[in-house]
C-alpha cells in the first residue's frame, strides 16, 4: 500500500500509495453517519469518550486505509521522520468527504486529537483568517500568511503528539508556501561537529524551560490568560519540542529562568536549525499528503502572498500499550 521511491534527504522520504477503493470511501462515510450522525460536518468529528468501537469499525469497513496508517505508522517509528505522498487520491471527493477519509487514516495511525480545548475540532484548515489578521489576534501560524519558523507542534502542551499531517487542498499560486523540514538525528549529528554546539546540547538536555501556550488553546481561549508548559528542548518524550516565540513568551512570564547561558545555547541551536543548507524544502501540490514524527522532526514554512491556500491539518498521538 506504501511504496518507497527515493529518499529526499535528512530522514525524509518520497512515496506512492495506492489510491483508496471507491467501495471503501463509501463504506468509511457510512461508518463515521453511524458514529457523529449523517450530514457531514466537520466540524462534529471531535473525540469520542470511547474510541476503540469506532477505530474496529473504520479498519474492517476500509482494509487498504488501515493497511497505510499501519505502514505510514512504522516507517515514522523507524527509517524516515518525515513521508511526502505526492496525489493521495483523495481531489475527486468534496473538500468535507476529503476531511472525513484523512480522519478515518488518522484513527488507523493513532488517536487523532483536538486542536483546541473549547471546540475540540480535530480537523483544522490552514488558511488565512483575515478577519484575525484584521483585528491583530492572530496568535498561530495557521491563520496567517507570513513564515513559520522551525518548530515542532504542540510543543506547548505537556504531552505533544508524535505525528502530524498536513494535507494540500489548493496550494498558494504566488508559488509560496513552501514546507521546511529538518530532522532531529541531523541536527545533533551537526553539533556535535563543533565544542559550541556539544555545550549547546549539553545545556539544553533535559533542562525545563517556560513555553508560553497560545490564547487561541488555552483553556479560556482568552488573550489575557497565561498558561505555560515547562519542558526541555532535547528530553527523552518527545526527543525534541521547540517554538521560538512561545519559548520567548515563556521566558517573559519566568524572567529568572533566563540568562547568558541560556541566550548562547539557544543561539547555536538557532543558527544551525537555520542553515538553508541542511533542510528539506517542498512545495505541496494539490493532493498531497506530508505526515512527520512530531517528536523528532521540526517543519515550517515559507511565507506567501495568496490568501486562497487551503491545507488540513491532523495531529495524532499515540495509543496507549495495551
Amino acid at each position: 500500500m506504501l511504496k518507497h521511491l527515493q529518499d529526499l534527504g535528512f530522514r525524509a522520504g518520497l512515496f506512492a500509495a495506492a489510491p483508496l477503493p471507491e467501495p471503501e470511501v463509501a463504506r468509511v462515510l457510512a461508518v463515521l453517519d453511524e458514529f457523529y450522525g449523517p450530514g457531514r460536518q466537520v466540524a462534529a468529528l471531535v473525540p469520542l469518550a470511547d474510541e476503540a468501537p469506532l477505530r474496529a469499525a473504520l479498519q474492517a469497513a476500509a482494509p487498504s486505509l488501515a493497511e497505510l496508517g499501519q505502514a505510514l505508522r512504522q516507517r515514522l517509528d523507524s527509517s524516515h521522520t518525515g513521508v511526502l505522498i505526492r496525489r493521495l487520491g483523495l481531489s475527486h471527493l468534496d473538500p468535507a468527504s476529503r476531511s472525513f477519509v484523512l480522519f478515518a487514516l488518522a484513527q488507523c495511525i493513532g488517536r487523532p486529537t483536538p486542536t483546541d480545548k473549547l471546540d475540540r475540532r480535530i480537523v483544522w484548515d490552514i488558511k488565512v483568517r483575515a478577519d484575525k489578521l484584521r483585528e491583530g489576534s492572530v496568535s498561530t501560524f495557521s491563520e496567517h500568511p507570513y513564515e513559520a519558523d522551525f518548530h515542532t507542534d504542540t510543543q506547548y502542551f505537556p504531552d505533544p503528539e508524535r505525528y502530524l499531517s498536513l494535507y494540500c487542498i489548493q496550494p498558494a499560486a504566488c508559488g509560496g508556501g513552501r514546507s521546511t523540514f529538518r530532522d532531529l538525528d541531523c541536527i545533533l549529528e551537526q553539533l556535535s561537529r563543533s565544542e559550541a554546539g556539544r555545550e549547546a546540547v549539553a545545556y539544553l538536555q533535559d533542562r525545563a524551560l517556560p513555553f508560553r501556550i497560545p490564547a487561541t488553546f488555552t483553556s479560556t481561549g482568552r488573550a489575557d490568560c497565561q498558561e505555560v508548559t515547562c519542558a526541555p528542548i532535547f528530553g527523552e518524550r518527545p526527543r525534541l519540542r521547540y517554538r521560538r516565540d512561545t519559548l520567548e513568551a515563556g521566558l517573559n512570564v519566568f524572567p529568572e529562568q533566563d540568562g547568558p547561558e541560556l541566550r548562547r545555547a539557544l543561539g547555536v541551536f538557532q543558527a544551525e536549525i537555520d542553515a538553508p543548507d541542511l533542510r528539506l524544502e517542498t512545495r505541496l501540490e494539490a493532493d498531497d499528503f506530508f505526515i512527520v514524527n512530531n517528536h523528532e522532526a521540526l517543519h515550517g514554512r515559507s511565507d506567501f502572498q495568496d490568501h486562497r491556500r487551503h491545507l488540513l491539518r491532523i495531529r495524532v498521538a499515540e495509543l496507549p500499550c495495551a
